[in-house]
């Protein structure tokens, strides 16, 4: 058993934006999990479009608004809802209206 708490979680830069900071809750291999982390956005945030090849994202907004562009589409999370970014789909965060939560996971990809 691992046990894990947001509390003692070490704060990182995004490696693709380092100017935002996420608590990595966990940063070791869990089966199919890489990494999940949690991340507070402030309003008007940003986080540039990339993609990963390899792994899916899943994003979970725990509160407030973020607007991302997956493929060039946009897509509005706000409290309780889900996004699953696919392996190869560029994505980013274009819009955060207000201090915003997020709770995401980095997974391996089905071979």
């Amino acid at each position: 058993m691992r046990h894990y708490s947001l509390e003692g979680a070490p704060e990182r830069p995004v490696s693709h934006d380092p100017e935002l900071k996420k608590r990595v809750l966990l940063d070791e291999p869990v089966s199919c999990v890489k990494k999940i982390s949690q991340i507070v956005l402030e309003q008007g945030a940003t986080a540039s479009a990339h993609a990963h090849e390899g792994s899916s994202e899943i994003f979970y907004c725990v509160r407030g608004a973020i607007t991302f562009s997956v493929m060039g589409v946009p897509v509005l999370l706000r409290r309780g809802h889900l996004l699953v970014v696919e392996p190869g789909e560029e994505h980013a965060i274009v819009e955060v209206s207000a201090e915003s939560e997020m709770v995401y996971l980095m997974v391996e990809s089905a071979r």
